[in-house]
């Protein structure tokens, strides 16, 4: 997918108006919108402050490959604390479970916010298996050796 097209889904998807998102980036209305009917490319500051304000990585703006929806992994990334840039003076409305939630997870140590990385990025069968593992323990020395070995290797894939 182009890359004018992905920020126009995006934008779409979170409900920004365009106006409001070229101001959100300091750009003008009509750049942006050459933006995304894909005559101009975003530059590299443009692509990272339209990534920052849409929620993704400018890797995976500028990437023509990446795949629309973006994977949740790459929605993560943004809310890493060594990405978390100084205020930009822009309000956006979030719920308070919303804003609970980025809170939450900004505050965790990089081994937490790996789990759910790896959460997001594991198939819902892979995950419930896991759920029900935890939850009875004894399940697992049940299971056929074979199989423990593959859920578990399918565990630590994700």
């Amino acid at each position: 997918m182009d890359t004018g097209r992905k920020i126009m889904n995006l934008r779409k998807d979170r409900g920004v108006a365009q106006h409001s998102l070229a101001a959100m980036t300091s750009v003008t209305p009509s750049a942006l919108s050459r933006i995304e009917a894909g005559i101009h490319q975003p530059r590299g500051p443009v692509a990272l402050r339209i990534a920052r304000e849409l929620g993704v990585t400018s890797d995976y703006i500028l990437d023509d490959e990446a795949p629309y929806p973006p994977p949740s992994s790459a929605l993560l990334k943004n809310l890493k604390k060594n990405s978390i840039s100084e205020s930009r003076g822009q309000t956006i409305k979030v719920s308070a479970r919303e804003k609970r939630i980025v809170d939450s997870l900004r505050s965790l140590d990089s081994d937490r916010h790996n789990l759910i990385e790896a959460v997001l990025d594991a198939d819902l069968d892979t995950v419930r298996t896991a759920i029900l593992a935890l939850e009875r323990s004894d399940l697992l020395e049940s299971l056929d050796p074979d199989d423990r070995t593959r859920m578990l290797k399918d565990l630590n894939k994700s």
